[in-house]
């Protein structure tokens, strides 16, 4: 009997060494496992450890990026004597507030600038929309410049074909008289002109799919939602750091995918920005987006959105789904994971109406058996190939866990032919999420 018991136990642990199996995204946040219905017998759960995977190539997505290196290049050229030196500027154009700021979109990080500072963002944007160089601008020092740079970079995503970015001191006697930017441009002014009306058509069809009087929600999830089903997560996708990655090539990484989100939106008249920082999980620097909806600020990664998995197994199989878990999120969610950069300078997302979980009516504030079963069978109903829920804190998911997994609840939900499932747990967003 005591052998019979022994054989028994080690089948089970084979049969489950042979179907578990671990899927882990490539961005490096969450793993799939599966479960397996027992028979008399205890439940066989297999123990993962995360690994980062290694990546290629490492993206610089919190560089300077589309606009050359880190530092702005720094040019002098000395004026000779009685040389007529022209340092004007269109002044209407550097007024900190004009008539034509609302065309030029939602601009968070140009508010964060001193007036001079503003003046400098300003002459830059005009030199990049009309695709100029060698404009004249004031002569501030170089930290402000590199600021402005960096700050115009995250307001303006289809700036994304000015190249490389300088400016030229012209001095005479020692003292600079004249500023002027220099920059390069990817393109000709006709194929980026062609390039931008291909990727406003795109865009503009995306929109037009809306209902008129969508809310603010049903827009971030349209467009969050648009951009995952159309754009694979690739770290050597070419032009990666810029919307065009998503729009024209359909491969990219999180630079693109928070540029193209930022650029729809704000065509959209929801106002939102680019956020950079780092994945508390790899390390490496990251972007996502905050956006201001009606009741106040989010944020959205739609990176992390994009669950395509890569199966470490055999057949190499990917399973493809999307991840709802960062989509319209809290300060206190996202910084779980994420790492902001200018904390200090953004403000606090503390709204949860609007999360995604909240509104699909998947939040639960404690274990509800009956909700739950309620679910699985729209689920079904519908064709869905996925259920996912968040929970309200850690007690509540510690509870759902237990029943649902290491106590097989999940399988009331099925049925009974169901033998195994696949499913997430992610502590730190609070989620379990089961294939069907």
């Amino acid at each position: 009997m005591k052998k019979a018991l022994i054989y028994l136990t080690f089948s089970v642990f084979i049969l489950g060494m042979i179907i578990s199996y671990d899927i882990i995204k490539y961005d490096g946040q969450v793993l799939v496992k599966n479960l397996i219905k027992p028979k008399n017998e205890p439940v066989l759960e297999q123990a993962y450890e995360y690994v980062p995977v290694e990546k290629n190539e490492v993206t610089t997505d919190g560089g300077r990026d589309f606009f050359g290196d880190s530092e702005l290049k720094v040019m002098e050229a000395e004026f000779e004597d009685g040389e007529d030196i022209d340092d004007s500027y269109d002044e209407q154009v550097l007024d900190d507030f004009s008539e034509e700021d609302s065309n030029r979109g939602y601009e968070y990080y140009f508010d964060l600038l001193n007036s001079e500072e503003k003046k400098i963002y300003r002459a830059m944007y005009e030199a990049f929309s009309n695709i100029e160089s060698g404009n004249a601008i004031p002569t501030v020092n170089e930290e402000s410049m590199n600021r402005v740079a960096g700050y115009i970079r995250l307001d303006h995503p289809e700036f994304f074909y000015a190249k490389d970015l300088g400016y030229t001191h012209y001095t005479m006697g020692g003292q600079v008289v004249k500023t002027v930017l220099a920059v390069s441009y990817t393109e000709s002014k006709a194929s980026i002109k062609s390039q931008m009306d291909y990727i406003d058509r795109m865009a503009d069809e995306l929109i037009a799919s809306i209902p008129a009087d969508a809310d603010d929600y049903t827009k971030a999830k349209t467009v969050y939602e648009w951009i995952i089903l159309n754009t694979d997560y690739s770290s050597d996708a070419p032009e990666n750091q810029a919307m065009t990655s998503v729009f024209l090539n359909h491969r990219s990484v999180c630079a693109g995918y928070s540029r193209a989100f930022q650029y729809i939106m704000n065509r959209m008249g929801v106002d939102t920005t680019v956020i950079e920082g780092n994945s508390l999980i790899s390390g490496e620097n990251h972007a996502w987006n905050m956006c201001k909806l009606s009741d106040g600020y989010y944020y959205v990664d739609a990176t992390w959105g994009d669950a395509s998995y890569q199966q470490n197994g055999l057949s190499g199989e990917k399973v493809m789904g999307m991840n709802y878990d960062y989509l319209l999120v809290t300060t206190d969610e996202i910084k779980r994971t994420h790492k902001i950069t200018l904390e200090d300078k953004l403000p606090l997302c503390d709204r949860t109406e609007n999360n995604y979980y909240v509104r699909e009516g998947l939040f639960f504030m404690d274990y509800d058996h009956d909700r739950l079963m309620q679910i699985f069978n729209d689920a079904y109903l519908k064709g869905e190939s996925v259920v996912a829920f968040k929970c309200a804190n850690l007690e509540v998911y510690d509870v759902m866990r237990r029943e649902l997994i290491s106590n097989n609840g999940v399988f009331d939900m099925l049925g009974s032919s169901a033998a195994t499932i696949s499913y997430v747990e992610d502590e730190a967003q609070r989620t379990l999420c089961f294939w069907l």
